[in-house]
């Protein structure tokens, strides 16, 4: 049995800090250091339900907190749970047919999900009882009394980690982001992007960014993310608000990006496809990318002095870790600023110099397969080739990537990526039919076809 320390949490507890706010015209960005947000994220990432590193939020756990086997079975009622709202929760959308797909996430409706309201709950809550009646706004009592209890079991250790380093990790940074933000023009340049994005936004639309203590003793590897207005943001021992900044407001930008009308998104769609250069397609891709990218760009801008902006800018892993991101945040940074400054927004004259400018960037790259392939759809017909299949989609990068016969009519344009045993080649190609863009990666044997896939993969940039 763990001793009880005490800790306030089970009073009624984890009471939540007074975020640092930072007011504009159309924006109030809020900087929040929550224990109870640190908890229920590092919960999720620990049942392996969001992008974080949950091998080390577990280590923490298991050197410094006492874990034992209640907890792993507390820890997997949590994963139950969490993964019935995640695969139950997202709501249907009647959107209409599209020749090609849309590089938004609210398309989909990947920003309307039950899961996506039940972390919100988790990061938004100043007590356990406030959180348990957020909960129960969005889920079943029985869930919300479930989730509650998961997290009263682990409420007292955390409490003594946060007490002891994760509140004095992330409680300054908060105060350090607003400054920051205030001192470097940061709210404003945002204000512009939702214009520039025609974003559909309530007058002073709020924004909170939760601060995640993570210790840099159990590895570097750190994430941000966008849930609607709400963004989780990990924070090193050692990193400043100037470290993640940009970060946060590239995520910040995608949710602009997905605020704006139907009708733009579709009729943006119908305009890259009136272009004439053969790269469009990949370009439109990777718009939602290339935009947020700039705007993370120029976040330091604002944050360098001229020779360490350069010096910066120059190695394309300070922009993005993935190199087409980096290349045509690059490309699209100067173009987004002049748009910024009047006269042109995302739908509004942008779209035929936004390609020009992914030409001019990339130069012969733009017929690169990886580059081309950014939108494909995966076929296969032999259930051995299933290894090579994840293999592709994990190996290759891309902004949509779909398998199944099934997508070819839905997307009737989008290039067409066939895995195939040597003698399978022939039936294939006539189910594709003619006129589409198609790669074949094939072999004698589903070893030899992942060989190829591996072979794919490994094109120089």
């Amino acid at each position: 049995m763990k001793p009880f320390l005490g800790i306030a949490l089970l009073a009624g507890l984890i009471a939540g800090a007074e975020p640092a706010a930072v007011k504009g015209e159309r924006l109030v960005f809020r900087f929040v250091a929550s224990e109870l947000a640190n908890l229920t994220f590092e919960l999720d990432a620990m049942a392996g339900l969001s992008g974080a590193d949950g091998k080390a939020y577990r280590a923490l756990w298991e050197k410094e907190l006492r874990w034992d086997r209640e907890d792993d079975r507390q820890l997997d009622r949590w994963k139950s749970l969490r993964m019935q709202q995640r695969d139950g929760g997202q709501r249907e959308l009647d959107r209409p047919n599209v020749p090609w797909p849309p590089n938004y996430a609210g398309f989909y409706g990947q920003e309307l999900g039950l899961d996506q309201s039940v972390r919100i709950a988790g990061f938004q809550a100043r007590s356990m009882g406030d959180y348990a009646k957020r909960l129960q706004r969005v889920v079943e009592r029985r869930e919300a009394d479930a989730l509650v209890s998961v997290v009263k079991h682990f409420g007292p250790r955390f409490g003594e980690f946060w007490t002891r380093e994760g509140k004095g990790l992330v409680a300054p940074k908060a105060e350090g982001f607003a400054r920051l933000v205030r001192e470097r023009g940061i709210l404003a340049l945002a204000e512009r992007f939702v214009v520039f994005t025609e974003a559909q936004l309530p007058r002073r639309h709020g924004v909170w960014f939760y601060l995640m203590a993570r210790p840099t003793r159990f590895g570097k590897d750190t994430m941000a993310t966008q849930v609607q207005s709400h963004a989780p943001v990990e924070m090193l021992d050692e990193e400043r608000p100037e470290d993640k900044l940009g970060v946060i407001v590239h995520e910040l930008v995608h949710h602009f990006y997905d605020r704006a009308p139907l009708g733009r998104h579709m009729a943006l769609i119908e305009e890259f496809r009136g272009l004439g250069q053969p790269w469009r397609m990949p370009a439109y891709s990777y718009l939602n990318e290339a935009v947020a990218t700039a705007a993370g760009v120029l976040v330091e801008r604002r944050l360098r002095t001229g020779a360490d902006f350069v010096r910066w800018a120059a190695h394309p892993r300070n922009v993005y870790g993935q190199p087409w991101i980096a290349a045509l945040g690059v490309a699209a940074y100067p173009l987004v600023e002049r748009c910024l400054e009047g006269g042109c927004g995302l739908f509004t004259g942008f779209a035929a110099r936004y390609v020009e400018a992914v030409g001019t960037a990339l130069g012969p790259r733009v017929e690169h397969p990886h580059f081309r392939l950014a939108s494909r759809i995966l076929v296969l017909d032999n259930r051995a080739l299933r290894t090579a299949s994840r293999l592709f989609r994990e190996r290759v990068p891309s902004i949509m990537h779909a398998t199944g016969w099934d997508q070819l009519a839905r997307f009737p344009d989008v290039p067409v990526v066939m895995l195939a045993v040597e003698g399978e080649q022939a039936n294939m190609l006539e189910r594709i039919g003619p006129g589409r863009d198609v790669t074949i990666l094939i072999g004698a044997t589903a070893e030899a076809v992942e060989r190829e896939v591996e072979r794919f993969a490994t094109r120089p940039f």
